[in-house]
């Protein structure tokens, strides 16, 4: 019998700029490319629906404004773990996620999971308060 081989690549979209998410871009890994951070605003839970997810990554140091994503209800919930220092920022109920000017680095991460009522994240940073949330 031979192999069987299945597609195990992630389709990956470089952001420089603003963007709205689609429903259609669950499973999608976003880098953020850009020296100016921009707004990204999430699909609403009920578009999103039951098992859209995504991840967001610090692909390029950026130099004038942070990278905000915000959710249009107010249903993120989770944990971003911050390497130095080992502190954590947790939410429930949050409404953005804001990868922060000053205390960016490559790498830094969240990863999103909707299950049809709520946006669960995790995350992590490299630096205190290098992604918070709000």
């Amino acid at each position: 019998m031979g192999r069987v081989f299945f597609n195990t690549r992630k389709n990956c979209v470089s952001l420089t700029g603003a963007y709205t998410v689609l429903p259609s871009d669950s499973g999608t890994v976003f880098t953020l490319n850009a020296a100016a951070g921009a707004a990204i605003t999430l699909p609403s839970v009920a578009d999103m629906g039951d098992g859209w997810n995504c991840k967001f990554y610090t692909g390029t140091l950026f130099a004038t404004t942070d990278w905000v994503i915000t959710a249009t209800d107010s249903d993120i919930r989770g944990v971003i773990l911050e390497a130095s220092g080992n502190a954590t920022q947790s939410t429930i109920d949050g409404t953005t996620i804001t990868f922060e000017l000053g205390v960016d680095a490559l790498g830094n991460y969240v990863e999103l999971l909707c299950d049809g009522t709520h946006i669960y994240i995790n995350g992590c940073t490299v630096g205190e308060d290098g992604i918070t949330l709000a």
